[in-house]
């Protein structure tokens, strides 16, 4: 068995008995709860094994700038950009399982069975792939093959998929029915796959979905109303048991999402997105969340040049006022370059003069 740090092993086993709740939920013969607990399960196993692999890595999972441990967005980051244990498609797969997790922990999400399916095999060969490549174990040494997702019906192809959905969704918004409420149950598991699509993942924002059930109530196509489906891709190898399973960006999207700023011409469309809901961070804000005084937060941002960033940051005009906005990825870049060695007093020596 491999040398574990002390404070690793409990975390590794409880998000161990997360997966194996997830599972045993998935395959339970009745239905109640199973929808929703099952994905706040297998996220909750993963939030662990990534803080696990964090920390036998010889990493912290404290925040400096909080007392908290790291959120799932910053274990991501940390487990992708810096440690390289997950790729940009797992990290998105993992995107979808935390939107689909967010949604059914604070909202009320229709998740069909072949939805659900998909984000319980997916997740175990996922876990199985990140066990071995942080811990050099695998799941058949912890639990019995047997202890797998079984569906009398596995889906082989996620657009057919996803497609079959949104049929389901028109039909709940023909006119004369009064089932509005579950066609957006049903769409925000869908547009949980959008939005995590993104190469900036984002919880399903309740102004987007109703903009899509707008746009699709006055005939727009879904292929323009979310277009990021369209580049979604389902693998799967083997059969019956085990199988394997993963979601991956390969797929061929039918047009490309237009950045701020850029004009839409051919085949590229325009994603109306509120900005206030990317860029949902003050100066102030990012000073709180970084543990740091406003003027030396603001020494970071002008030494980073996160204003020249249109990712990080952008101004925005509500009638005659201005409001410098910055996004979670300005929040990440400031603090990964803190953690990297950049020296916050020297910063500020360097800068000081333009506050004082």
């Amino acid at each position: 068995m491999p040398k574990f740090r002390r404070d690793v092993q409990p975390l590794l086993e409880r998000s161990i008995d997360s997966l194996t709740l997830g599972i045993e939920l998935f395959n339970r013969p009745t239905d109640t709860a199973r929808a929703h607990a099952v994905p706040m399960l297998l996220h909750h196993a993963f939030e662990l094994v990534l803080k696990a692999a964090i920390l036998q890595r010889g990493r912290r999972i404290h925040d400096k700038a909080s007392r908290y441990t790291f959120g799932f967005d910053k274990c991501l980051a940390v487990a992708e950009e810096e440690l390289r244990l997950i790729t940009k498609d797992e990290r998105a797969t993992l995107s979808i399982l935390d939107a689909h997790r967010d949604t059914a922990a604070h909202f009320y999400a229709e998740i069909s069975e072949d939805v659900l399916y998909v984000l319980a095999q997916s997740s175990v060969t996922l876990f199985d792939r990140l066990l071995t490549t942080a811990f050099k174990e695998s799941l058949a040494d912890r639990m019995a093959t047997r202890v797998l997702p079984i569906s009398a019906r596995p889906p082989r192809d996620l657009n057919l998929l996803l497609a079959a959905e949104l049929t389901e969704v028109d039909d709940l918004l023909k006119k004369g029915k009064r089932q509005g409420a579950q066609a957006a149950a049903k769409l925000r598991s869908i547009l949980a796959f959008a939005t995590a699509a993104r190469d900036e993942a984002q919880r399903v924002a309740e102004s987007e979905l109703h903009a899509a059930i707008g746009k699709r109530r006055r005939g727009a196509a879904w292929d323009v109303i979310l277009p990021e489906v369209a580049q979604l891709k389902l693998s799967t190898e083997g059969a019956g048991i085990p199988v394997t399973m993963k979601i991956s960006k390969q797929g061929a999207i039918p047009v490309r999402i237009a950045q701020p700023g850029e004009a839409v011409e051919g085949v590229v469309v325009k994603q109306e997105v509120n900005p206030f809901d990317k860029y949902n961070l003050g100066r102030d804000e990012l000073a709180s969340k970084l543990n740091l005084s406003g003027p030396r937060t603001s020494a970071l941002i002008i030494d980073l040049k996160i204003c020249d960033d249109p990712e990080c940051y952008r101004e925005l005009k509500i009638k005659s006022q201005v409001w410098k906005r910055y996004s979670p990825k300005a929040l990440d870049r400031i603090r990964s370059a803190i953690a990297g060695g950049v020296n916050v007093d020297e910063v500020w020596r360097r800068h000081r003069s333009k506050f004082t």
